[in-house]
Protein backbone atom coordinates (compact mmCIF):
# COMPACT_ATOMS: atom_id res chain seq x y z
CA UNK A 1 0.00 0.00 0.00
CA UNK A 2 3.27 2.37 -0.21
CA UNK A 3 2.40 5.27 -2.82
CA UNK A 4 2.93 6.48 -6.27
CA UNK A 5 6.26 6.13 -7.90
CA UNK A 6 7.20 7.45 -10.94
CA UNK A 7 10.64 6.67 -13.18
CA UNK A 8 12.43 9.31 -13.66
CA UNK A 9 14.71 8.83 -17.21
CA UNK A 10 15.01 4.97 -16.46
CA UNK A 11 13.15 3.91 -20.04
CA UNK A 12 16.12 4.08 -21.99
CA UNK A 13 16.26 2.20 -25.43
CA UNK A 14 19.40 0.31 -24.45
CA UNK A 15 17.90 -0.76 -21.76
CA UNK A 16 14.62 -1.45 -23.47
CA UNK A 17 17.05 -4.26 -25.67
CA UNK A 18 18.30 -6.02 -22.84
CA UNK A 19 14.57 -6.74 -21.12
CA UNK A 20 13.43 -8.07 -24.45
CA UNK A 21 16.51 -10.05 -24.56
CA UNK A 22 14.46 -12.21 -21.09
CA UNK A 23 12.10 -13.47 -23.77
CA UNK A 24 15.18 -15.61 -25.79
CA UNK A 25 16.43 -16.77 -22.04
CA UNK A 26 16.11 -20.51 -22.00
CA UNK A 27 15.31 -22.59 -19.01
CA UNK A 28 17.33 -26.10 -17.99
CA UNK A 29 16.83 -28.84 -20.44
CA UNK A 30 14.06 -30.54 -20.46
CA UNK A 31 13.47 -33.71 -18.59
CA UNK A 32 15.02 -36.66 -19.43
CA UNK A 33 12.53 -39.66 -18.13
CA UNK A 34 14.74 -40.28 -15.18
CA UNK A 35 15.15 -38.54 -11.97
CA UNK A 36 17.45 -35.45 -10.43
CA UNK A 37 15.13 -35.76 -7.08
CA UNK A 38 12.45 -37.28 -5.53
CA UNK A 39 10.33 -36.36 -2.37
CA UNK A 40 8.28 -39.06 -0.74
CA UNK A 41 6.22 -38.55 2.43
CA UNK A 42 2.91 -36.03 2.51
CA UNK A 43 2.56 -34.00 -0.72
CA UNK A 44 -0.47 -31.62 -1.09
CA UNK A 45 -0.58 -30.85 -5.11
CA UNK A 46 -2.98 -28.51 -5.33
CA UNK A 47 -5.10 -30.34 -7.36
CA UNK A 48 -8.76 -31.02 -6.97
CA UNK A 49 -8.86 -34.30 -8.52
CA UNK A 50 -5.79 -35.20 -6.29
CA UNK A 51 -4.80 -33.14 -3.64
CA UNK A 52 -2.17 -35.68 -1.91
CA UNK A 53 0.20 -38.13 -2.93
CA UNK A 54 3.16 -40.13 -1.46
CA UNK A 55 5.92 -38.70 -3.97
CA UNK A 56 7.23 -36.54 -6.21
CA UNK A 57 9.86 -36.75 -9.39
CA UNK A 58 11.92 -34.21 -10.44
CA UNK A 59 13.83 -33.81 -14.05
CA UNK A 60 15.23 -30.75 -14.95
CA UNK A 61 13.29 -27.69 -14.11
CA UNK A 62 10.29 -29.59 -14.07
CA UNK A 63 7.90 -32.29 -12.04
CA UNK A 64 8.34 -35.45 -14.13
CA UNK A 65 5.58 -37.25 -12.64
CA UNK A 66 3.47 -37.43 -9.31
CA UNK A 67 1.82 -40.72 -7.05
CA UNK A 68 2.40 -43.50 -4.74
CA UNK A 69 6.37 -44.39 -3.78
CA UNK A 70 6.56 -47.53 -6.18
CA UNK A 71 5.38 -45.20 -9.09
CA UNK A 72 7.82 -42.73 -8.73
CA UNK A 73 10.67 -45.18 -7.55
CA UNK A 74 10.75 -46.04 -10.95
CA UNK A 75 12.38 -43.04 -12.04
CA UNK A 76 15.21 -43.35 -9.30
CA UNK A 77 19.08 -43.52 -10.72
CA UNK A 78 21.87 -43.89 -8.72
CA UNK A 79 22.39 -40.33 -8.57
CA UNK A 80 18.91 -39.45 -7.84
CA UNK A 81 18.93 -36.94 -4.89
CA UNK A 82 16.09 -38.45 -2.26
CA UNK A 83 14.04 -36.40 0.60
CA UNK A 84 12.06 -37.93 2.57
CA UNK A 85 10.06 -36.13 4.62
CA UNK A 86 9.45 -37.62 7.96
CA UNK A 87 6.63 -36.03 9.25
CA UNK A 88 6.62 -33.01 7.22
CA UNK A 89 5.06 -31.58 4.27
CA UNK A 90 5.41 -30.58 0.67
CA UNK A 91 3.15 -27.80 -1.11
CA UNK A 92 3.11 -25.58 -4.33
CA UNK A 93 5.78 -23.10 -4.02
CA UNK A 94 4.20 -20.01 -2.05
CA UNK A 95 3.56 -16.99 -4.40
CA UNK A 96 3.51 -13.46 -3.04
CA UNK A 97 1.04 -12.16 -5.04
CA UNK A 98 1.52 -7.76 -4.12
CA UNK A 99 5.37 -6.47 -2.45
CA UNK A 100 7.43 -3.79 -3.03
CA UNK A 101 10.23 -6.31 -2.81
CA UNK A 102 13.41 -3.66 -2.86
CA UNK A 103 11.78 -1.72 -0.77
CA UNK A 104 11.17 -4.34 2.12
CA UNK A 105 15.17 -5.19 1.57
CA UNK A 106 15.59 -1.62 2.14
CA UNK A 107 13.19 -1.58 5.25
CA UNK A 108 15.52 -4.70 7.25
CA UNK A 109 17.80 -2.40 7.68
CA UNK A 110 16.25 0.88 8.33
CA UNK A 111 14.95 2.15 11.67
CA UNK A 112 11.13 0.35 12.15
CA UNK A 113 8.65 1.35 14.77
CA UNK A 114 5.98 -1.57 13.78
CA UNK A 115 4.83 -3.25 17.29
CA UNK A 116 6.15 0.48 19.15
CA UNK A 117 2.86 1.21 21.09
CA UNK A 118 3.47 4.28 22.89
CA UNK A 119 4.98 7.88 21.59
CA UNK A 120 7.18 7.14 24.83
CA UNK A 121 8.90 4.24 23.66
CA UNK A 122 8.87 5.93 19.87
CA UNK A 123 11.15 9.07 21.40
CA UNK A 124 13.17 6.50 23.52
CA UNK A 125 14.45 5.10 19.93
CA UNK A 126 14.81 8.36 18.20
CA UNK A 127 17.05 9.37 21.00
CA UNK A 128 19.13 6.48 21.07
CA UNK A 129 19.71 6.90 17.10
CA UNK A 130 20.20 9.93 17.71
CA UNK A 131 23.26 9.38 19.82
CA UNK A 132 24.92 7.01 17.29
CA UNK A 133 24.76 9.48 14.34
CA UNK A 134 26.93 12.82 13.60
CA UNK A 135 25.18 15.99 14.72
CA UNK A 136 22.21 17.09 12.59
CA UNK A 137 21.83 13.58 11.15
CA UNK A 138 18.41 13.39 9.42
CA UNK A 139 16.05 10.34 11.50
CA UNK A 140 14.55 8.60 8.86
CA UNK A 141 12.11 5.44 9.98
CA UNK A 142 9.03 3.50 9.42
CA UNK A 143 5.75 1.42 10.56
CA UNK A 144 4.65 3.37 12.98
CA UNK A 145 0.84 3.00 13.84
CA UNK A 146 -0.92 5.55 15.72
CA UNK A 147 -3.60 3.07 16.57
CA UNK A 148 -1.44 1.03 18.89
CA UNK A 149 -0.81 4.25 20.78
CA UNK A 150 -3.38 5.27 23.88
CA UNK A 151 -6.81 6.27 22.63
CA UNK A 152 -5.92 5.60 19.22
CA UNK A 153 -4.55 9.41 18.67
CA UNK A 154 -2.42 10.90 16.30
CA UNK A 155 0.38 11.96 17.15
CA UNK A 156 1.94 15.84 16.51
CA UNK A 157 5.63 17.49 15.61
CA UNK A 158 5.56 18.41 19.07
CA UNK A 159 6.36 15.05 20.69
CA UNK A 160 9.23 14.45 17.97
CA UNK A 161 10.54 18.15 18.66
CA UNK A 162 11.28 16.92 22.52
CA UNK A 163 13.66 14.66 21.70
CA UNK A 164 14.93 15.90 18.45
CA UNK A 165 15.11 19.87 18.14
CA UNK A 166 18.29 19.82 16.08
CA UNK A 167 17.69 16.73 13.54
CA UNK A 168 15.00 16.51 11.47
CA UNK A 169 12.76 13.31 11.91
CA UNK A 170 10.23 11.91 9.37
CA UNK A 171 8.47 8.57 10.42
CA UNK A 172 6.32 6.68 7.39
CA UNK A 173 3.27 5.15 9.02
CA UNK A 174 2.82 1.23 8.94
CA UNK A 175 0.77 1.63 5.31
CA UNK A 176 3.34 3.88 3.74
CA UNK A 177 0.27 6.39 3.25
CA UNK A 178 0.97 9.15 5.88
CA UNK A 179 4.47 10.33 8.02
CA UNK A 180 4.72 12.39 10.75
CA UNK A 181 7.58 14.71 10.90
CA UNK A 182 8.72 16.97 13.60
CA UNK A 183 9.28 20.93 13.28
CA UNK A 184 12.78 20.98 11.65
CA UNK A 185 11.61 18.80 8.89
CA UNK A 186 8.68 20.43 7.65
CA UNK A 187 10.74 23.83 7.84
CA UNK A 188 13.69 22.39 5.41
CA UNK A 189 10.70 21.23 3.31
CA UNK A 190 9.24 24.21 3.09
CA UNK A 191 5.49 23.47 4.57
CA UNK A 192 4.14 25.99 6.43
CA UNK A 193 0.53 27.30 7.31
CA UNK A 194 0.11 28.61 4.15
CA UNK A 195 1.15 25.72 1.76
CA UNK A 196 -1.85 24.36 -0.13
CA UNK A 197 -2.91 21.27 0.48
CA UNK A 198 -1.97 18.99 -2.97
CA UNK A 199 -4.55 16.78 -5.16
CA UNK A 200 -4.94 13.39 -3.22
CA UNK A 201 -3.29 14.71 -0.07
CA UNK A 202 -3.53 16.67 2.75
CA UNK A 203 -1.39 18.60 5.14
CA UNK A 204 -2.98 18.20 8.27
CA UNK A 205 -3.36 21.18 10.43
CA UNK A 206 -4.02 22.35 13.83
CA UNK A 207 -7.81 23.55 14.22
CA UNK A 208 -7.50 26.59 16.00
CA UNK A 209 -4.02 27.59 14.44
CA UNK A 210 -3.93 26.34 10.97
CA UNK A 211 -0.27 25.31 11.54
CA UNK A 212 0.71 21.79 10.05
CA UNK A 213 0.43 19.29 12.90
CA UNK A 214 3.67 17.00 11.43
CA UNK A 215 1.15 14.42 10.04
CA UNK A 216 1.29 14.69 5.82
CA UNK A 217 -1.26 12.27 4.28
CA UNK A 218 -1.36 10.55 0.65
CA UNK A 219 0.48 12.92 -1.83
CA UNK A 220 1.55 15.27 0.79
CA UNK A 221 4.01 13.42 1.25
CA UNK A 222 5.76 13.90 -1.69
CA UNK A 223 6.24 17.80 -0.40
CA UNK A 224 9.62 15.94 1.90
CA UNK A 225 12.48 17.87 0.41
CA UNK A 226 15.15 15.64 2.87
CA UNK A 227 16.97 12.74 1.92
CA UNK A 228 17.46 9.60 3.80
CA UNK A 229 20.80 9.44 5.73
CA UNK A 230 21.38 5.39 5.45
CA UNK A 231 22.29 5.16 1.68
CA UNK A 232 22.15 1.29 0.53
CA UNK A 233 21.84 0.81 -3.36
CA UNK A 234 18.80 -1.21 -4.96
CA UNK A 235 20.90 -4.54 -5.80
CA UNK A 236 22.05 -4.34 -1.91
CA UNK A 237 18.62 -4.17 -0.88
CA UNK A 238 17.32 -6.63 -3.82
CA UNK A 239 20.03 -8.96 -2.36
CA UNK A 240 19.04 -8.98 1.31
CA UNK A 241 15.33 -9.56 0.20
CA UNK A 242 16.15 -12.70 -1.72
CA UNK A 243 17.95 -13.66 0.85
CA UNK A 244 15.14 -13.14 3.32
CA UNK A 245 12.35 -15.05 1.04
CA UNK A 246 14.41 -17.98 0.34
CA UNK A 247 14.09 -18.93 3.61
CA UNK A 248 10.31 -17.78 4.51
CA UNK A 249 9.71 -20.24 1.57
CA UNK A 250 8.60 -17.89 -1.08
CA UNK A 251 9.47 -19.26 -4.30
CA UNK A 252 8.15 -16.38 -6.44
CA UNK A 253 6.93 -12.67 -5.67
CA UNK A 254 4.80 -10.19 -8.18
CA UNK A 255 6.72 -6.87 -7.39
CA UNK A 256 7.15 -3.34 -7.94
CA UNK A 257 9.83 -3.00 -9.76
CA UNK A 258 11.36 -0.13 -12.42
CA UNK A 259 13.63 -0.91 -14.86
CA UNK A 260 16.40 -0.30 -13.36
CA UNK A 261 15.35 -3.09 -10.93
CA UNK A 262 14.26 -5.37 -13.99
CA UNK A 263 18.18 -4.87 -15.26
CA UNK A 264 19.09 -6.12 -11.67
CA UNK A 265 16.93 -8.63 -11.43
CA UNK A 266 18.50 -9.91 -14.79
CA UNK A 267 21.87 -9.42 -14.10
CA UNK A 268 21.28 -11.46 -10.87
CA UNK A 269 19.35 -14.11 -13.33
CA UNK A 270 22.31 -14.58 -15.59
CA UNK A 271 24.98 -15.05 -12.54
CA UNK A 272 22.47 -17.79 -10.87
CA UNK A 273 21.94 -15.80 -7.52
CA UNK A 274 18.27 -14.76 -8.78
CA UNK A 275 16.48 -17.27 -6.09
CA UNK A 276 12.65 -16.66 -6.67
CA UNK A 277 10.40 -15.81 -9.63
CA UNK A 278 9.86 -12.07 -10.50
CA UNK A 279 6.58 -10.90 -11.99
CA UNK A 280 7.47 -6.67 -12.41
CA UNK A 281 4.89 -4.67 -12.30
CA UNK A 282 5.23 -0.83 -13.01
CA UNK A 283 3.55 2.56 -12.66
CA UNK A 284 0.59 2.95 -14.66
CA UNK A 285 2.10 7.27 -15.02
CA UNK A 286 4.37 4.92 -17.75
CA UNK A 287 1.95 3.77 -20.52
CA UNK A 288 2.92 5.88 -22.83
CA UNK A 289 6.97 5.46 -22.37
CA UNK A 290 5.51 1.68 -22.54
CA UNK A 291 4.21 1.78 -25.81
CA UNK A 292 7.27 3.80 -27.36
CA UNK A 293 9.34 1.24 -26.07
CA UNK A 294 6.91 -1.91 -27.34
CA UNK A 295 6.86 -3.08 -23.44
CA UNK A 296 4.62 -5.56 -23.05
CA UNK A 297 2.81 -7.64 -20.12
CA UNK A 298 4.50 -11.23 -19.91
CA UNK A 299 7.37 -10.11 -21.91
CA UNK A 300 10.61 -12.52 -20.19
CA UNK A 301 10.74 -15.51 -19.32
CA UNK A 302 9.74 -17.89 -16.18
CA UNK A 303 12.68 -16.34 -13.89
CA UNK A 304 11.56 -12.76 -14.75
CA UNK A 305 8.64 -10.81 -16.68
CA UNK A 306 7.43 -7.78 -16.87
CA UNK A 307 3.95 -7.50 -15.51
CA UNK A 308 0.61 -4.97 -14.50
CA UNK A 309 0.57 -1.67 -14.71
CA UNK A 310 -0.06 -0.02 -11.21
CA UNK A 311 -2.53 2.30 -10.27
CA UNK A 312 -3.88 4.05 -6.78
CA UNK A 313 -7.38 5.09 -6.75
CA UNK A 314 -7.66 5.78 -3.32
CA UNK A 315 -5.52 5.46 0.69
CA UNK A 316 -5.46 3.45 3.43
CA UNK A 317 -8.37 2.64 6.31
CA UNK A 318 -5.35 2.97 8.89
CA UNK A 319 -4.77 6.44 7.26
CA UNK A 320 -8.41 7.04 7.08
CA UNK A 321 -7.66 7.78 2.91
CA UNK A 322 -9.52 4.74 2.04
CA UNK A 323 -12.13 6.21 -0.71
CA UNK A 324 -15.82 5.40 0.63
CA UNK A 325 -19.47 6.20 0.01
CA UNK A 326 -20.22 6.95 3.74
CA UNK A 327 -18.16 8.95 6.06
CA UNK A 328 -15.89 7.76 8.45
CA UNK A 329 -17.63 6.69 12.34
CA UNK A 330 -14.96 8.29 13.74
CA UNK A 331 -14.55 11.14 11.24
CA UNK A 332 -17.62 11.94 9.98
CA UNK A 333 -16.05 14.95 7.89
CA UNK A 334 -14.15 13.08 6.26
CA UNK A 335 -15.26 10.06 3.77
CA UNK A 336 -10.94 9.36 2.23
CA UNK A 337 -8.87 11.12 -0.68
CA UNK A 338 -9.14 10.23 -4.47
CA UNK A 339 -5.98 10.10 -6.48
CA UNK A 340 -7.79 10.74 -9.72
CA UNK A 341 -10.94 11.83 -10.51
CA UNK A 342 -13.77 9.06 -11.52
CA UNK A 343 -13.52 10.89 -15.35
CA UNK A 344 -9.65 11.09 -15.05
CA UNK A 345 -9.37 6.92 -14.06
CA UNK A 346 -11.93 6.28 -16.68
CA UNK A 347 -9.78 7.55 -19.32
CA UNK A 348 -6.94 5.92 -18.07
CA UNK A 349 -8.16 2.52 -17.53
CA UNK A 350 -10.01 2.88 -20.97
CA UNK A 351 -6.51 3.96 -22.74
CA UNK A 352 -4.37 0.63 -20.91
CA UNK A 353 -7.45 -1.65 -21.81
CA UNK A 354 -7.66 -0.55 -25.52
CA UNK A 355 -3.36 -1.19 -25.71
CA UNK A 356 -4.10 -4.46 -24.32
CA UNK A 357 -1.99 -3.98 -20.78
CA UNK A 358 -3.57 -5.49 -17.75
CA UNK A 359 -3.61 -2.93 -14.80
CA UNK A 360 -3.55 -4.20 -10.97
CA UNK A 361 -4.92 -0.83 -8.92
CA UNK A 362 -4.94 -0.36 -5.16
CA UNK A 363 -8.18 0.07 -4.13
CA UNK A 364 -9.36 -0.22 -0.37
CA UNK A 365 -12.33 1.88 0.23
CA UNK A 366 -15.78 0.54 -1.49
CA UNK A 367 -16.63 3.68 -3.12
CA UNK A 368 -12.42 3.12 -4.83
CA UNK A 369 -13.18 -0.36 -5.30
CA UNK A 370 -16.79 0.07 -6.87
CA UNK A 371 -14.81 2.97 -9.13
CA UNK A 372 -12.49 0.32 -10.56
CA UNK A 373 -15.23 -2.29 -11.00
CA UNK A 374 -17.05 0.23 -13.07
CA UNK A 375 -14.13 1.75 -14.97
CA UNK A 376 -13.55 -1.69 -16.04
CA UNK A 377 -16.92 -2.81 -16.82
CA UNK A 378 -17.04 0.26 -19.29
CA UNK A 379 -13.96 -0.98 -20.61
CA UNK A 380 -15.17 -3.92 -21.75
CA UNK A 381 -18.55 -2.79 -23.19
CA UNK A 382 -16.37 -0.14 -25.58
CA UNK A 383 -13.90 -3.24 -26.32
CA UNK A 384 -15.04 -6.52 -25.46
CA UNK A 385 -13.54 -8.94 -23.27
CA UNK A 386 -9.97 -9.47 -23.63
CA UNK A 387 -8.68 -11.70 -20.75
CA UNK A 388 -6.73 -9.12 -19.24
CA UNK A 389 -7.20 -10.26 -15.61
CA UNK A 390 -7.32 -6.60 -14.06
CA UNK A 391 -6.74 -6.95 -10.42
CA UNK A 392 -7.55 -4.89 -7.57
CA UNK A 393 -5.15 -4.83 -4.97
CA UNK A 394 -6.04 -4.94 -1.37
CA UNK A 395 -10.14 -5.28 -2.09
CA UNK A 396 -10.45 -4.49 1.65
CA UNK A 397 -13.99 -3.13 1.93
CA UNK A 398 -16.40 -3.94 -0.87
CA UNK A 399 -20.56 -2.94 -1.08
CA UNK A 400 -22.06 -6.73 -1.15
CA UNK A 401 -23.44 -5.68 -4.76
CA UNK A 402 -20.34 -5.72 -6.17
CA UNK A 403 -18.90 -8.96 -4.98
CA UNK A 404 -20.13 -10.48 -7.50
CA UNK A 405 -19.04 -8.19 -10.13
CA UNK A 406 -15.51 -9.22 -9.44
CA UNK A 407 -16.34 -12.70 -11.44
CA UNK A 408 -18.75 -10.73 -14.07
CA UNK A 409 -15.97 -8.72 -15.47
CA UNK A 410 -13.00 -11.11 -14.54
CA UNK A 411 -11.56 -9.51 -12.02
CA UNK A 412 -8.78 -10.67 -9.56
CA UNK A 413 -9.17 -9.79 -5.96
CA UNK A 414 -5.17 -9.42 -5.18
CA UNK A 415 -5.63 -9.72 -1.13
CA UNK A 416 -3.22 -9.79 1.74
CA UNK A 417 -4.76 -11.60 4.68
CA UNK A 418 -2.65 -10.29 7.46
CA UNK A 419 -4.43 -6.47 6.68
CA UNK A 420 -7.44 -7.94 8.23
CA UNK A 421 -6.03 -9.24 10.94
CA UNK A 422 -4.06 -6.02 11.09
CA UNK A 423 -6.95 -3.68 10.74
CA UNK A 424 -9.35 -5.58 12.65
CA UNK A 425 -8.17 -3.65 15.99
CA UNK A 426 -9.70 -1.08 14.43
CA UNK A 427 -11.87 -1.41 11.84
CA UNK A 428 -15.62 -0.98 12.93
CA UNK A 429 -14.03 1.79 14.88
CA UNK A 430 -13.57 3.59 11.63
CA UNK A 431 -16.43 2.52 9.25
CA UNK A 432 -18.75 0.76 11.62
CA UNK A 433 -19.88 -2.74 12.60
CA UNK A 434 -22.53 -3.30 9.23
CA UNK A 435 -19.47 -2.03 6.91
CA UNK A 436 -16.89 -4.33 8.44
CA UNK A 437 -19.01 -7.40 7.58
CA UNK A 438 -17.75 -6.93 3.70
CA UNK A 439 -14.02 -6.51 5.03
CA UNK A 440 -11.91 -8.74 3.11
CA UNK A 441 -14.27 -11.23 2.47
CA UNK A 442 -12.13 -13.75 1.15
CA UNK A 443 -15.11 -16.24 1.19
CA UNK A 444 -17.73 -14.51 -0.63
CA UNK A 445 -15.57 -13.52 -2.83
CA UNK A 446 -14.55 -17.38 -3.55
CA UNK A 447 -18.23 -18.46 -3.62
CA UNK A 448 -19.23 -15.79 -6.07
CA UNK A 449 -16.26 -17.54 -8.44
CA UNK A 450 -14.23 -14.89 -8.02
CA UNK A 451 -10.15 -15.63 -8.31
CA UNK A 452 -7.91 -14.34 -5.29
CA UNK A 453 -4.33 -13.99 -5.06
CA UNK A 454 -2.31 -13.82 -1.79
CA UNK A 455 0.55 -11.99 -0.89
CA UNK A 456 1.95 -9.83 1.50
CA UNK A 457 2.17 -5.71 0.78
CA UNK A 458 5.56 -6.09 2.05
CA UNK A 459 7.05 -4.37 3.38
CA UNK A 460 3.43 -2.87 4.75
CA UNK A 461 3.27 -6.14 6.37
CA UNK A 462 5.80 -9.01 7.20
CA UNK A 463 6.82 -10.92 4.51
CA UNK A 464 6.18 -14.11 6.03
CA UNK A 465 3.89 -16.06 4.30
CA UNK A 466 2.63 -18.14 7.09
CA UNK A 467 1.49 -15.14 9.02
CA UNK A 468 -1.28 -14.78 5.71
CA UNK A 469 -1.98 -18.75 6.07
CA UNK A 470 -2.54 -18.57 9.99
CA UNK A 471 -4.84 -15.33 9.10
CA UNK A 472 -6.69 -16.65 6.77
CA UNK A 473 -7.76 -19.59 8.45
CA UNK A 474 -8.35 -17.85 11.65
CA UNK A 475 -9.12 -13.98 11.50
CA UNK A 476 -7.69 -13.61 14.99
CA UNK A 477 -4.74 -10.77 15.40
CA UNK A 478 -1.15 -12.75 15.23
CA UNK A 479 -0.32 -10.91 18.23
CA UNK A 480 -3.19 -10.87 20.68
CA UNK A 481 -4.68 -13.85 19.68
CA UNK A 482 -8.22 -12.14 19.21
CA UNK A 483 -11.30 -12.43 19.00
CA UNK A 484 -12.56 -15.86 19.92
CA UNK A 485 -13.39 -17.47 17.41
CA UNK A 486 -12.28 -15.08 14.69
CA UNK A 487 -13.21 -11.70 13.37
CA UNK A 488 -16.51 -12.31 11.19
CA UNK A 489 -15.89 -15.87 11.25
CA UNK A 490 -18.11 -16.80 7.98
CA UNK A 491 -14.71 -15.31 6.02
CA UNK A 492 -12.11 -17.88 6.94
CA UNK A 493 -11.27 -20.04 4.59
CA UNK A 494 -9.98 -23.74 5.07
CA UNK A 495 -6.13 -24.30 4.66
CA UNK A 496 -5.98 -25.80 1.28
CA UNK A 497 -8.16 -22.80 0.53
CA UNK A 498 -5.61 -20.33 1.90
CA UNK A 499 -2.67 -22.16 0.09
CA UNK A 500 -4.33 -22.27 -3.00
CA UNK A 501 -4.59 -18.44 -3.30
CA UNK A 502 -1.13 -18.12 -2.65
CA UNK A 503 0.06 -20.22 -5.01
CA UNK A 504 -2.71 -21.28 -8.19
CA UNK A 505 -4.23 -18.08 -7.26
CA UNK A 506 -1.13 -15.60 -7.54
CA UNK A 507 -0.15 -18.18 -10.60
CA UNK A 508 -3.45 -17.29 -12.28
CA UNK A 509 -2.94 -13.53 -11.79
CA UNK A 510 0.36 -13.51 -13.93
CA UNK A 511 -1.35 -15.88 -16.45
CA UNK A 512 1.10 -18.66 -15.29
CA UNK A 513 -1.64 -21.32 -14.19
CA UNK A 514 -0.10 -23.72 -17.01
CA UNK A 515 3.38 -23.42 -15.24
CA UNK A 516 3.22 -23.16 -11.72
CA UNK A 517 1.17 -22.84 -8.50
CA UNK A 518 -0.12 -26.89 -8.25
CA UNK A 519 2.40 -30.01 -8.57
CA UNK A 520 1.59 -32.15 -11.85
CA UNK A 521 3.61 -33.07 -14.71
CA UNK A 522 5.25 -30.73 -16.59
CA UNK A 523 4.85 -27.75 -14.59
CA UNK A 524 8.06 -26.10 -13.17
CA UNK A 525 9.59 -27.71 -10.08
CA UNK A 526 8.64 -25.22 -7.36
CA UNK A 527 8.17 -25.77 -4.02
CA UNK A 528 7.94 -24.82 -0.54
CA UNK A 529 8.66 -27.58 2.21
CA UNK A 530 7.39 -27.68 6.07
CA UNK A 531 9.07 -29.85 8.65
CA UNK A 532 5.82 -30.39 10.30
CA UNK A 533 2.61 -31.21 8.34
CA UNK A 534 0.83 -28.21 8.79
CA UNK A 535 -2.42 -29.87 8.09
CA UNK A 536 -2.24 -31.76 10.96
CA UNK A 537 -1.51 -28.68 13.74
CA UNK A 538 -3.63 -26.17 15.38
CA UNK A 539 -3.60 -23.08 13.60
CA UNK A 540 -1.55 -20.80 15.82
CA UNK A 541 1.71 -23.70 15.10
CA UNK A 542 1.23 -22.80 11.45
CA UNK A 543 3.29 -19.02 12.53
CA UNK A 544 6.11 -21.05 13.68
CA UNK A 545 6.77 -24.03 11.61
CA UNK A 546 10.18 -24.65 9.68
CA UNK A 547 10.61 -24.13 6.52
CA UNK A 548 13.14 -27.00 5.69
CA UNK A 549 13.29 -27.02 2.18
CA UNK A 550 12.83 -23.75 -0.67
CA UNK A 551 12.94 -25.35 -4.43
CA UNK A 552 12.63 -23.13 -7.49
CA UNK A 553 13.08 -24.90 -10.54
CA UNK A 554 14.01 -28.27 -9.02
CA UNK A 555 16.88 -26.36 -7.54
CA UNK A 556 16.90 -26.09 -3.52
CA UNK A 557 17.84 -22.74 -2.96
CA UNK A 558 17.51 -22.85 0.86
CA UNK A 559 17.73 -25.21 3.28
CA UNK A 560 17.33 -25.39 7.02
CA UNK A 561 20.61 -26.94 9.31
CA UNK A 562 19.77 -30.62 9.95
CA UNK A 563 18.49 -31.33 6.40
Amino acid sequence: MTSKRVLKGLLLPALLISILTLASLTCRPAPSGKADLIITGKIFTGRNSQPFVEALAVGGDKILAIGSREEINRYAEPETRIIELAGGVAIPGLIDAHTHFSSGGQSLIELSFRGVDSVEKVQQMIAARIKELPPGTPIFGRDYDHTLFPGQKWPDRSELDKVSPDNPVIIRRVDGHSAWLNTLALKLSGIDSRTPDPFGGEIVRDKASGEPTGILKESAMNLIKIEPSIKSSPEEDILRALDHARRLGLTGVHASTDLKELEIYKKLKEEGRLTLRIYAWLPVEEIDQCLKLGLRPGQGDEFLKIGFLKAFIDGTLGSGTALMFEPYADAPEQSGLAQYSEQEFDELIDRAYANGFQVGTHAIGDKGVNWVLKAIEKAEKKYGQKNLRYRIEHAQIIKPEDIKKFKELGVIASMQPTHCTTDMRFCEQRIGQERSKYAYAWKSLLESGARLAFGSDWPVEPLDPRRGLYSAVTRKNIEHDFPEGGWFPEQTLTLAEAIECFTSGSAYASFEENLKGTLEPGKLADLTVFGLDIFSLEPKAILTVPVIYTIVGGNIVYQAENN
